[in-house]
């Protein structure tokens, strides 16, 4: 009985060892898979997205400066034309501009800048009766108009007060790339010569 005991001992604590040495290694040992904490209850989303970047087209001038051309028409209202671009494509070129009423009384002519061709719609209040003229080869080019028969240029014009400025626009056909310069003329102002540059 006492040499099974012995033995039994022996296995017990021979088993506790073994058990204490493998801790130990696995302590020791900086392969052995670590679990972080941290790392675990943190969660990683998606990168954040980049805001768009902004909007590059060309917005009309205030009407402080002298623009590319100036005229004056009827009761002290000026016209300043403030930019012009071809399109991409070159098809089309489209005229910034602003009407200052520089006079003393409010104005409610806008009505004559829309021309006297009956077929565009809601042309009374618009600039569909600009053009553009390009005098070395003796060609006039009309206000564009979309499916509806409206003008593509600005529309719903309404009285102007003294000293008030609103910013317009038209979209012509565009002239040959060679054409560097062409009159522009909205009813009741005198020609403005303005350059065409190139498409952007």
């Amino acid at each position: 009985m006492t040499i099974r005991n012995s033995l039994r001992t022996a296995a017990v604590l021979a088993a506790g060892t073994l058990t204490l040495a493998l801790t130990a290694c696995s302590a020791d040992n900086p392969s052995a898979p670590q679990k972080d904490q941290a790392s675990e209850s943190r969660t990683t989303g998606p990168e954040p997205e980049q805001p768009p970047a902004p909007d590059r087209t060309a917005a009309p001038d205030d009407g402080g400066g002298s623009g590319l051309a100036q005229v004056t028409g009827r009761d002290s209202i000026a016209l300043t034309i403030t930019h012009v671009e071809r399109s991409v494509s070159g098809k089309s070129i489209t005229v910034s501009a602003t009407l200052k009423n520089t006079g003393t009384k409010s104005f409610f002519g806008i009505s004559a800048y829309g021309g006297t061709d009956a077929s565009i719609k809601g042309r009374m209040h618009s600039l569909a009766g600009a053009t553009l003229t390009d005098t070395a080869h003796n060609m006039r080019y009309y206000v564009l108009r979309d499916t509806a028969g409206g003008c593509l240029c600005s529309t719903a014009l309404r009285a102007l007060k003294p000293g008030e400025t609103v910013p317009v626009f038209a979209q012509f056909a565009a002239p040959p790339a060679s054409v560097t310069s062409v009159d522009f003329q909205l009813p009741t102002f005198p020609n403005a010569t303005i350059p065409l540059g190139a498409a952007r």
